[in-house]
């Protein structure tokens, strides 16, 4: 599952000493080794990584590990899959790639993004507990995968293909965490980072396409609430807080987080293209610290005073695409009765639009199912 939202860290003063301490450079090693209890799994030796990053030994929870340094990140895991633990540097500098060019040319990260990566559950709530305080009930709500606070990411395994997705999509979080001067609202940044999560593999070697149609489960979620009739309206879904919705439990959660995906699909090529440089304008602002400003002065109604960006998913819509909400929401729910049919999941298991829907019977290579059940997403 993906791990709430870039929420902030606004754990404790004593967990935030820690996580400093824990993270800093010259003693991240030693700081986490030494602070958890001893691990009611056996030690595993690490696995082995052939791909370009520079490779230190660490050790969480009693339990062997490695950290990988690649051009953009830090990567702190006790995992000892052989082959998951090679692909990461290769596919996390080709997502860091993606998020810098996908939606117009954005700025990279001027310091390495931290991401802990744990062998299991069991490990990643002792991190979670540690690190988040008195936050952390919030977060061991989450399922499976893990979260994205503060610029750093703090996940568990659930999988090769399960767990790329998520690195990808925290990834964003933590890149837009640490480089944009101004929060995207909630609709926006989730519905990035799910946009975000979709490759396709590659031969042995090679780095992975990043491919954002490519996310059976998000398709999946917006066809079943479209099919259902329970897809939530665009007023609610542009206003809406997703730590509220995980909060309150239930399916919601997931429609969410497969409309939002969709959401970001249909502002980069739906009507035509009408809406993209509309999108490319309000990251870019975001990105630059412009977009409160201009938030501000296109608002229909008096902002308060101190309201953080990321609440102010409606007031952001309006002023970058449009008052007339419900003709946007016309546009909006075309475009997902278009995508949702069998041949719009066929493009979509070939990693294509399915509103090219010649792409259906085309021969290539398939994108794997991701894992069923409870899924990536809530939390």
């Amino acid at each position: 599952m993906i791990g709430p939202r870039s929420i902030g860290s606004r754990s404790s003063p004593a967990a935030r000493v820690a996580l400093a301490r824990s993270l800093s450079v010259g003693v991240a090693l030693a700081a986490l080794a030494g602070c958890a209890g001893s691990s009611s799994h056996p030690p595993a030796a690490p696995a082995v990584v052939s791909a370009k990053a520079d490779v230190d030994a660490w050790e969480f929870d009693g339990s062997p590990g490695m950290v990988l340094r690649t051009t953009h990140h830090r990567v702190f895991t006790t995992e000892t899959d052989p082959q998951l633990v090679d692909q990461l540097p290769q596919f996390l500098e080709a997502a860091m790639a993606h998020y810098t060019t996908a939606l117009g040319m954005l700025p990279r990260p001027t310091l390495r993004l931290d991401t802990f990566l744990l062998r299991d559950r069991t490990q990643w709530e002792r991190l979670t507990r540690q690190v988040m305080g008195d936050e952390a009930p919030i977060y061991l709500r989450i399922q499976r995968g893990g979260f994205s606070s503060g610029g750093r990411a703090i996940l568990w395994t659930i999988g090769r293909r399960d767990t790329l997705a998520i690195l990808a999509h925290e990834g964003w979080h933590q890149y837009a965490q640490r480089t944009f001067r101004d929060a995207l609202p909630g609709w926006a940044d989730e519905g990035i980072a799910t946009y975000m999560e979709g490759f396709v593999p590659t031969v042995e070697g090679k780095p992975p396409m990043m491919a954002p149609w490519a996310n059976l489960e998000r398709f999946d979620q917006v066809r079943a609430a479209h099919e259902s009739g329970t897809l939530i309206p665009l007023s609610r879904l542009i206003a809406a807080s997703p730590r509220d919705l995980i909060a309150a439990g239930g399916s919601e959660a997931l429609t969410y987080y497969g409309q939002v995906w969709a959401l970001t699909h249909f502002l980069r090529e739906g009507d035509g293209g009408a809406h993209r440089q509309a999108l490319l304008d309000l990251v870019a602002d975001a990105a630059a610290g412009r977009l409160r400003r201009l938030v501000e002065a296109r608002a229909t109604r008096r902002i308060p005073a101190g309201t953080p960006t990321e609440r102010l998913g409606a007031d952001v819509f309006r002023a970058y695409f449009g008052t007339d909400i419900a003709a946007v929401e016309a546009s909006y729910a075309a475009f997902v009765r278009a995508i949702a049919t069998d041949a719009g999941r066929s493009a979509v298991l070939l990693g294509r639009s399915p509103l090219d829907q010649s792409a259906a019977g085309r021969e290539g290579s398939t994108v794997p199912a991701s894992s069923t059940g409870e899924g990536r997403t809530p939390r």
